[in-house]
């Protein structure tokens, strides 16, 4: 089949996707918070195969992997592993079952621009310098007057400098969003090799496809130039900034896309 014929007949084409918030969708377990139990619960409500329900094509799930939960599950600790408030790998196997039953495919999400400050990668990278993962987050000295190593600033909450000094390795690490969730380092190939193996994970247990977050903040400027003045507020971003949406954004696209393209008619929304 042809690029172009694909493109036409690809199932997402006048598709109805709805987003589900796990934690308060639906509790099928009785302790007061939506899970992974609870979506199945209510696939029927969705579309029960037999021409009922919304008519749902296929279902957004936002996070439900371990995490500390700091960010609503944004803060990831384990991308491969289902946070125990949602459920268990065995509720999310039979999830895509139930699903693929009412003809409904499955989305995730997926956040790769940075993970839980609680995340094994992070431990090790902060440990010392000299750690096998310190290139996997960004790590950069003081500034000339000891401060941030340049303007970046955050994009939640008060606006606060985007680098937290660490007194253990005496270096300031990158976080686009609160400082418990670093940046990853998107320049160095094992991290990009990392993230494409989470993709893979989840293809391979059935799934249709992933929401990115934050697609944009995967490109950054390797010189770590400040930004221009007045760009360097909170997200919507401005033009010309040098913290997101750097000329590197088509080659980090085309990484996970590749990774898409592996499988059939997998959907990658950004």
């Amino acid at each position: 089949m042809g690029t172009s014929e694909l493109s036409e007949q690809a199932w997402w084409r006048g598709a109805v996707v709805y987003q589900i918030w796990p934690r308060s969708f639906m509790d099928g377990d009785g302790d007061g918070i939506g899970d992974l139990p609870g979506i199945i619960e209510k696939l029927d409500y969705l579309n029960d195969g037999h021409g009922g329900g919304l008519g749902v094509d296929a279902v957004w799930i936002s996070p439900f992997f371990t995490s500390p939960q700091a960010d609503f599950g944004y803060d990831i600790s384990d991308y491969t592993s289902i946070d125990p408030t949602f459920g268990s790998i065995a509720d999310f196997d039979l999830l895509i079952e139930e699903a693929s039953r009412r003809s409904i495919r499955v989305l995730l999400d997926l956040v790769p621009n940075h993970t839980s400050d609680r995340h094994p990668w992070f431990l090790e990278s902060k440990s010392s310098r000299s750690s096998a993962k310190r290139n996997w987050y960004v790590w950069k000295d003081p500034g000339p007057d000891g401060g941030s190593p340049n303007n970046w600033r955050s994009s939640f909450g008060d606006v606060c400098r985007a680098w937290t000094f660490d007194e253990g390795t005496a270096q300031f690490y990158l976080h686009s969003y609160p400082p418990n969730q670093p940046d990853l380092n998107w320049e160095n190939p094992e991290v990009r090799e990392a993230i494409k193996d989470v993709m893979r994970f989840w293809f391979d247990r059935g799934v249709s496809g992933f929401r990115i977050d934050v697609v944009h903040r995967l490109a950054k400027d390797p010189e770590f130039a400040d930004n221009p003045p007045g760009s360097d507020g909170p997200e919507p971003e401005s033009p010309g900034r040098h913290d997101a949406d750097w000329h590197s954004i088509d080659r980090r696209l085309f990484e996970l896309r590749s990774v898409s393209d592996e499988y059939s008619e997998r959907l990658l929304v950004g």
